[in-house]
């Protein structure tokens, strides 16, 4: 087999290639839409005066006005325009009943202060009338332009969330969209003092963090039993490619909030696990965004620094930017070193209302220990690591930059859109393992014989999506239909290397501190690993009266290339897969919404079998039924839903070869059933709270271990945390929150021998805002967060491999807000 060398500027090359391609190709995809829509937008436009005249039915309460003007563009599909700072404190009017939206908003803002004019058709500006100092004479405020975006929109309230774009990929309310979404808020993670991916999701339904116990190594995340940190990881709608061994880390504070989107997506975003994604939404400049600097210290001797800030670069708000940065130095709870520094920069740019470019780059460094794993004696978990703290260490850099562009097309109802992405890592480790032949507990189970081994692995990777929105009717028919081309390119170098068992790294169980010292030992692998994936999808999302009605398809080509750069031999695998998604959802005026769903997926597997060809892609397939309930009148969202999960040729970790390194065997086909029960709230002003449950019956349905469970899937999991604030009385300037966390027990084996018991752990929080005693220190607050404050020490056993939950972590946080 005759393989090119590709180096660095053949990289290049093929990456400008890839995303030139994707512009082309957008732009080619977005004429024909816009061709296809010109004739029916004319239609609409002679037809304006007759359209202006339809009628809506209104059910808005008073109250804060800026939520009823949304709830208002919900109920019409009109965009306001507005500044969201003029309307903070005012109140709305009751709205109700039968209405043109010309006579609705003057009900809506009748005694608010705030006029309004229609610029055209669809799009309402609203203006705050002001009193001069001088006279009675009233004079119109200059509006600030902040246009209908996900960056403001889609992003929760509080705890509670109303509305997304990773479901449809169009900002979506969430009780119109029939699937299961989680969505995290900024919140609930700062009530939280959330230090990691995993801390983030531990309050939601049908999500697992410790299948392979506390690793800060990676982002671990399951969702209905599958891992999503691998193959399901998004950061603003892009995946976060992966390596053979290395993924993106994601820093939390650096994010808005986070979307959890259940079950197969593979219609929208191609190649995915059928568990559903993790879309992390990051931090952009916007007109509510605020200011902080924070220092952290943890009883697990961890210093951490960081600040928010948001810098407007024009008057008008044409030109702004964020800048994010942290620094951390220390250890976990586990005795394991995390250290951590990020800066995020972010421009934007809005010179009209059409128009909405963001541009936004990563840097960030982690330093950790390699190896998390528990030497495990007769069934025995003892507290000492297979590896050594003084031997190993893990560091990652990491960098991305990309841009997200909209653009209005004007008379037309189209939007355009591209999202682009470049990123790179570059990985160094080193660790002991017993795992390797001649390797393992000796000498009457007193001496553990380890060998050291060695990665490194560099990752670049380009993706773009292309995408044109176009809305029009049908008679009394909505559409919005999708049309998307989206690019990805990956090309790892990835080299391993081991030394085989040594005296000098022998673990003595009468001497278990004795410190560890070597050298690194040579590569002897040396791997190119190319991924890429080109997929085009259409979407339509239908609105009938109540009715919402959603169908998509996409076609995927994938390549996946193995090579060893040693021998000039590998595998080549290439693949075409067609997936699809449709649901229907009945959205009743009381806030009640049932749901159908139906949804398949595919993912192409990197991972070798012991011969070291690669293995058969995965197919999935889900059904869902569910209801949602957005009570009108109370801040809350609840859903609960029950599915059914399968997917085929599925692979699993079977162990270490000298010839193959890692490799992966199938298991078979997986069949989970499950429900899910999951409501967030703001109850009052002062109360909020998330509550969840969920079962998930999960067997292996065909292969050789049938009827059996999958490893580490819990059937039962609950949790529940409530924050309180008080505003009022002695105890004005406090806040406190208390949560607690079940998670059922799970098997170690394949052959179901062996269980991993049930858990609960406990979290809190204490804070002061110093506000309370003086104006002069408003914004500077103080807060006292535990996790797991018992310090419950749960074993987690994985296939012969045992790791512990993350211990107790106590953390003070002094921080200041403007």
């Amino acid at each position: 087999m005759q393989v090119r060398q590709a180096g660095e500027a053949g990289l290049i090359k093929g990456l400008t290639f890839g995303l030139a391609r994707g512009v082309s190709l957008a732009a080619l995809a977005a004429g024909l839409v816009v061709a296809g829509a010109t004739t029916n937008a004319k239609a609409q436009q002679q037809n304006a005066t007759e359209s202006s005249a339809t009628v809506f039915e209104f059910s808005i309460s008073p109250q804060d006005l800026n939520q009823a003007l949304l709830t208002f563009a919900d109920q019409t599909n009109l965009q306001l325009f507005y500044d969201v700072d003029r309307v903070s404190g005012l109140k709305s009017s009751a709205l109700t009943g039968t209405h043109t939206p010309d006579d609705a908003l003057k009900i809506l803002l009748s005694g608010s202060g705030v006029t309004y004019r229609f610029t055209d058709k669809n799009t309402v500006s609203l203006s705050k009338l002001e009193t001069s100092d001088g006279d009675s004479s009233t004079v119109i405020a200059p509006v600030y332009v902040e246009a209908n975006t996900q960056n403001t929109d889609d992003l929760a309230h509080g705890y509670v969330a109303t509305r997304s774009s990773a479901g449809t990929k169009t900002s979506t309310p969430l009780v119109e969209t029939a699937r299961s979404i989680s969505v995290v808020s900024g919140q609930e993670m700062e009530d939280r003092a959330v230090a990691s991916i995993e801390d983030a999701v531990a309050y939601t339904a049908g999500v697992a963090t410790n299948n392979y116990g506390y690793d800060p190594r990676f982002d671990q995340v399951y969702v209905r039993g599958y891992p999503v940190h691998i193959y399901g990881d998004y950061r603003d709608g892009l995946r976060q490619m992966t390596g053979v061994y290395a993924t993106f880390r994601t820093e939390p504070y650096s994010l808005e909030q986070l979307e959890i989107v259940k079950g197969p997506t593979a219609a929208l975003y191609g190649q995915t696990t059928p568990g559903g994604l993790l879309n992390s939404v990051t931090k952009r400049p916007h007109k509510d965004a605020h200011n902080n600097v924070y220092g952290r210290f943890t009883n697990t001797e961890s210093y951490e620094g960081g600040f928010d800030y948001n810098l407007g670069l024009s008057e008008n708000g044409e030109w702004a930017s964020r800048f994010v940065g942290l620094a951390r130095y220390g250890e976990t709870s586990n005795d394991i070193q995390d250290d951590r520094q990020m800066f995020a920069p972010t421009i934007r740019w809005q010179p009209n209302a059409n128009t909405d470019l963001t541009v936004y780059t990563l840097f960030q460094h982690d330093e950790t220990d390699a190896s998390a794993t528990l030497l495990n004696l007769n069934g025995a978990i003892l507290d000492y690591r297979t590896s050594d703290a003084d031997y190993d260490y893990q560091k990652q850099d990491q960098f991305q930059v990309g841009y997200e562009l909209t653009h209005d097309l004007n008379n037309v109802p189209v939007t355009l859109a591209q999202n682009a992405r470049f990123g790179y890592f570059d990985l160094e480790a080193r660790y002991l393992t017993g795992g390797v032949t001649g390797g393992g507990w000796k000498n009457s189970n007193t001496e553990y014989h380890r060998a050291a081994q060695a990665v490194q692995e560099t990752l670049w990777s380009a993706q773009v999506d292309n995408q044109a929105i176009t809305t029009f009717e049908t008679g009394n028919v909505k559409h919005e239909v999708l049309t998307g081309l989206d690019l990805m390119y990956s090309q790892s170098d990835y080299r391993f290397g081991s030394s085989g068992v040594l005296s000098d790294y022998t673990f003595f169980l009468n001497n278990p501190d004795k410190a560890i010292s070597g050298t690194t030992p040579a590569y002897t692998t040396f791997d190119d690993v190319t991924y890429s994936q080109s997929g085009l999808y259409v979407q339509d999302q239908i609105e009938l009266g109540n009715w919402h009605l959603n169908g998509g398809v996409r076609f995927d080509y994938t390549e996946r290339k193995r090579i060893s750069r040693l021998t000039n031999t590998g595998s080549t695998d290439y693949n075409t897969a067609t997936t699809f998604n449709a649901s229907a959802l009945y959205a009743f005026d009381n806030g009640v919404s049932p749901y159908v769903s139906w949804g398949t997926s595919f993912l192409p597997s990197t991972s070798q079998d012991s011969e070291g060809k690669m293995l058969t892609p995965t197919e999935g397939e889900q059904y869902e039924v569910g209801v949602k309930y957005e009570p009108v009148g109370f801040d809350s969202f609840v859903t609960i839903s029950a599915y059914r999960l399968t997917e085929d040729n599925v692979a699993r970790y079977a162990g270490y070869s000298s010839s193959v390194g890692s490799y992966y065997e199938s298991i078979g086909k997986l069949e989970s059933r499950g429900l899910e029960v999951e409501g967030t709230a703001n109850v009052t002003d002062s109360l909020s709270l998330v509550a969840n449950f969920a079962y998930n019956n999960a067997k292996i349905v065909k292969g050789s271990y049938r009827g059996n469970t999958p490893l580490v899937t819990p059937e039962k999991t609950a949790s529940t945390w409530a924050n309180y604030t008080f505003h009022d009385g002695p105890l004005s300037g406090f806040g406190i929150g208390a949560g607690v966390r079940y998670t059922d027990s799970t098997y170690a084996n394949y052959n179901n021998t062996s269980k991993n018991k049930p858990y609960t752990l406990m979290d809190a929080a204490i804070r002061y805002n110093f506000g309370a005693v003086s104006n002069k220190l408003e914004g500077l607050s103080l807060a006292i967060n535990g996790t797991n404050l018992t310090d419950k020490k749960a074993a987690i056993c994985n296939n012969g491999y045992c790791y512990q939950n993350e211990g107790q972590t106590i953390a003070a946080t002094l921080k200041y807000d403007w």
